[in-house]
């Protein structure tokens, strides 16, 4: 299930498999990952860091769901990077997913959208297998707010706060990159619902939809040129105002 690493942007690559990308960005000071992807996706990270070269220097999270946050833990442990998260979604690192439900439970239950899409029962059963459910706590993180730029991250990326999916869900922006990471406040392919194409996560993972809709306004405010990279799903390359107008215009399930 692992892909390939692929260059979708001049130096950043994405990691991952057919239903979570995560993103290794390359800097003059070093490696900084967007998102950690699922636990079992750490040959993947570790074949990419050896083609890539270099040290990995800070995780930032766009969200703290479990399948965002898989590999922090162990970055961690094992090369002492910093853990960068909202200080909204702080409290989801630190418990495993029962303690994630019940800080941001979903807005609606599982049971219909299982009922009208058996694939849903397959991306449960995938996540699972990949380690999803057993995601270890991170014990040690630092925290961003809304318009924070973060200038001990290598290339300072910029937090756009985009709340709804989860309550702290983040937009980071790397200047003068053209490349926007949106975790799920915007995803090209919802696997529980089967979409394509720009949209919100539907309310079966989402915390909050009217939040998360509102919060398109500030995908938008970005402008049209870039690359839109998403948690789920291709790249974007029409920019931000047309990723969060179709979005927009779709609503949410």
């Amino acid at each position: 299930m692992s892909t390939t690493l692929i260059e979708v942007a001049p130096g950043v690559h994405r990691l991952g498999d057919a239903v979570v990308n995560f993103y290794l960005v390359e800097t003059d000071e070093g490696l900084v990952l967007v998102d950690s992807g699922l636990p079992d996706h750490s040959a993947v990270l570790l074949d990419a860091v050896a083609r890539v070269g270099g040290d990995l220097r800070a995780v930032v999270l766009t969200h703290g769901h479990a399948d965002h946050i898989g590999l922090a833990a162990r970055a961690l442990s094992r090369t002492g990077t910093t853990i960068w998260v909202h200080e909204a979604d702080a409290p989801l690192l630190g418990g495993g997913p029962d303690r994630a439900m019940a800080y941001s439970p979903p807005e609606r239950s599982m049971v219909p959208y299982l009922l009208r899409r058996p694939k849903v029962a397959w991306l449960l059963a995938h996540l699972e297998g990949m380690g999803a459910f057993n995601t270890p706590p991170i014990a040690t993180y630092s925290t961003f707010t809304d318009g924070q730029v973060l200038e001990e991250v290598p290339g300072s990326p910029r937090v756009v706060g985009a709340p709804g999916h989860t309550p702290g869900s983040a937009i980071l922006v790397w200047p003068e990159r053209e490349v926007v990471f949106t975790g799920d406040a915007l995803v090209t392919h919802d696997p529980t619902t089967g979409r394509t194409g720009p949209t919100v996560v539907s309310r079966m993972s989402t915390h909050d939809g009217a939040m998360a809709l509102a919060s398109l306004d500030r995908l938008a405010a970005l402008g049209e040129k870039g690359t839109v990279l998403p948690g789920h799903g291709d790249p974007f390359t029409a920019g931000p105002r047309a990723a969060a107008d179709r979005a927009r215009a779709r609503g949410i399930e």
